[in-house]
């Protein structure tokens, strides 16, 4: 483990908590033998679910440079083609060349990080999913309890 993961490791684990004890704290219905307040509890429970899975995968998507990359993807994006009209206006021989040598830098560096960025998609999503899944199991196991 790197040294920059460390806090971000430590953020994820502690925003989790506290959304966690957040969820529980707020109010613990009590058992009672009336339907409505059971229906009115599994859709508090349902809606508990989809707001611990959107706020984990928002959180993962925040903590992780997914955006950055994407960013920067499109800024490459654009300077390739700035370069490529700089290149239809300037006809002389060393301006084509050394537009032609930028863009193979450009594409380079996309490329290089659209293959970083697919590698870590490959992991991103099954480690979101599960932690989401983890998360919701314990909220509900805290919630009973």
């Amino acid at each position: 483990m790197t040294f920059a993961f460390v806090p971000r490791l430590a953020l994820i684990w502690t925003v989790i908590f506290a959304m966690l004890l957040t969820n529980v704290s707020v109010a613990t219905p009590s058992r009672t033998e009336n339907d409505r307040h059971n229906r009115e509890e599994r859709g508090a429970r349902t809606g508990l679910a989809i707001l611990v899975g959107l706020s984990v995968n928002v959180l993962g998507r925040w903590l992780t440079p997914l955006d950055e990359w994407h960013a920067e993807i499109q800024k490459l994006t654009e300077d390739e083609l700035f370069v490529e009209r700089w290149m239809l206006l300037n006809d002389d021989p060393a301006s084509i060349e050394k537009g032609k040598r930028t863009i193979a830098n450009i594409q380079k560096q996309r490329e290089a990080i659209e293959k970083k960025r697919k590698r870590f998609l490959w992991w991103y999503y099954p480690t979101v999913t599960v932690i989401g899944a983890g998360t919701m199991m314990l909220t509900f196991w805290i919630r009973k309890h």
